[in-house]
């Protein structure tokens, strides 16, 4: 399991060490990827003071999807590719919500069904 950061890869031996890892990230504003031994598919989450968006790669060329919140309407700014990036307020979920979906995507490698999706 990878885990890469703005600063730095890292590699772990399993789901709740990848958790544990990002227990601190929650009030902080940061981009991780998130993959197994191959690079896709893959999680990209922007993180930002307790909030997140999430984007589910299933391969390079292929199907993007973007978390979906239809309750939300809290306008997050995070950094993402080194950029500022603001998405619909749609797109935000809690930092909780996006454990919730590393969880479920490190045991099945697939899109998490924890949270809704919007295809991009």
């Amino acid at each position: 399991m990878l885990v890469s950061t703005s600063n730095a890869d890292f590699q772990f031996q399993s789901a709740q060490e990848v958790i544990s890892f990002l227990s601190d990230f929650e009030d902080k504003t940061e981009e991780l990827w998130i993959s197994n031994v191959e690079e896709y598919p893959c999680l990209a989450i922007a993180i930002k003071n307790g909030y997140a968006a999430v984007n589910y790669f299933e391969s390079e060329n292929g199907d993007m999807f973007l978390s979906f919140n239809d309750s939300n309407d809290k306008e997050v700014t995070f950094i993402a590719g080194g950029e500022e990036w603001t998405p619909d307020a749609n797109a935000v979920i809690s930092f909780d919500m996006a454990i919730s979906c590393i969880k479920e995507f490190l045991v099945t490698y697939k899109k998490p069904q924890c949270i809704q999706w919007q295809e991009l």
